[in-house]
């Protein structure tokens, strides 16, 4: 673990803050902090009190109790006592489950919560704490720090790998071997490079995205390469002491224009989406009985819908199972869990070897589980869909579809296009006019 002096000890400070002019978490996240802003809670974070790695992922089961034990070491003054209080470590993983990963302790994290409550978080050797009035004029200071990167809206170039015609045979291909009976469901994505008139402005495009598309989780974290961000409307896992939530989408139809109701309405009786839908449930049903004691999995999937899309969703709960009065904490849950057959498919091993066969584009952070956790065990972590990595003015961009028997490959081709629309038009408005 490296700590900003070697060897020495870090404490953490959480301190409400009083009514005041409101803070931008997305100008204070700026263009190299961390931005977790969903629609219960919003955590920015801006500087580095601490990196911890995972040297294998979320295969390294050492690392990974390592860096619970070092949260839970921290000691904390926390006058607030809420989820995202206290001391947080953000991460964006990659796809791969056995890449190596860094999570990110803040100096400075700047909360706010679905009632209104605001805090904010100072990690050091010995954190001062300045006056309520103080606190929030800082946070402004760093604020006013945001932005860099030109905003020109000129045309963007967009180069398809693979071009839409390959990617239609790559969708036959894996229909095909489904009905080999060599696999029940696989997620294939497809890649666009993105080639801006000028730098990227991470700041506008995370605002941009806010703006877009309010029912989802806007994120953004520096990675290898650049800076991984976007919109995502899939929870992976949520945990707050013994209780556990999943949100799993799975099965997609296009909404805007004419006819978006009715075509909302009937994929709850699709059975090709129904079919796509069906294992992703299971199979977090299955990851997850052996930690809790109850789950609580919907029989029938409800429907979830955004600006373009609507998508089959299931609203997972339950209660963990404790040891010695300790459940497992979200990053185990998340190792479990990592990657569901909505990003993946089953039987896993076959899809993601079917994976690597099909894609051209390595997938990098996209779909790969980004969130935070706590020195509690307690955490949120989405799916890193709906995003690009951005460096400089170049930004590439993923977007995948659940491939069953009765997937039509032009119409899987069309639902990519879609998913990629609100990144794409965040990034260049007006871009989107030229996908295939």
């Amino acid at each position: 673990m490296n700590d900003p002096v070697p060897g020495a000890p870090l404490r953490a400070v959480t301190v409400a803050l009083p009514p005041g002019e409101k803070v931008d978490p997305v100008a204070l996240a700026g263009a190299q902090g961390v931005l977790f802003a969903g629609a219960g809670l919003t955590l920015a974070g801006w500087g580095v009190a601490a990196q911890l790695p995972l040297a294998a992922g979320l295969e390294d089961g050492a690392g990974r109790a390592a860096v619970a034990a070092w949260l839970a070491a921290v000691p904390v003054d926390d006058a607030v006592n809420r989820p995202g209080t206290g001391v947080v470590a953000h991460g964006a993983l990659p796809f791969d489950r056995a890449g190596p990963a860094t999570l990110v302790v803040p100096r400075l994290t700047y909360g706010i919560d679905e009632e209104g409550h605001e805090w904010v978080t100072l990690v050091g050797e010995s954190p001062e704490v300045p006056e309520p009035a103080d606190l929030r004029r800082r946070l402004h200071e760093l604020s006013s720090r945001a932005g860099g990167g030109s905003r020109s809206e000129r045309p963007a170039r967009l180069v398809p790998r693979p071009e839409p015609g390959a990617y239609v045979e790559a969708v036959a291909r894996a229909v095909a071997a489904i009905g080999q009976g060599r696999l029940r469901k696989v997620v294939l994505a497809r890649a666009l490079e993105v080639q801006l008139a000028d730098p990227v402005d991470p700041v506008v495009v995370a605002r941009r995205l806010l703006e877009a598309e309010p029912g989802c989780t806007v994120f953004a974290h520096p990675v290898a390469g650049g800076r991984f961000l976007g919109a995502t409307p899939e929870l992976l896992v949520s945990r707050r002491g013994t209780s556990v939530g999943c949100h799993p989408l799975a099965g997609t139809v296009g909404v805007v224009g004419p006819g978006g109701d009715e075509a909302a309405a009937g994929l709850l009786t699709s059975a090709k989406d129904l079919a796509e839908h069906r294992p992703v449930v299971e199979a977090i049903a299955t990851a997850l009985e052996p930690f809790t004691e109850r789950l609580d999995v919907p029989e029938r999937p409800s429907l979830l819908r955004l600006h373009r899309v609507a998508h089959l969703a299931s609203p997972i709960g339950g209660t963990l199972r404790t040891v010695d009065g300790v459940a497992p904490g979200v990053l185990e849950l998340l190792a479990a869990l990592h990657p569901t057959p909505a990003v993946g498919g089953t039987p896993r091993h076959e899809a993601l070897a079917l994976v690597a066969e099909l894609e051209p584009v390595p997938r990098g952070h996209w779909a790969g589980p980004v969130g935070w956790l706590d020195g509690r065990g307690d955490g949120d972590w989405i799916i890193g869909i709906r995003s690009a990595t951005v460096a400089g003015d170049r930004a590439l961009l993923l977007a995948g579809a659940g491939i069953v028997a009765d997937s039509v490959p032009a119409a899987e081709l069309a639902e990519t296009s879609l998913k990629m629309m609100p990144v794409l038009e965040a990034l260049a408005p007006g871009a989107s006019a030229q996908l295939a």
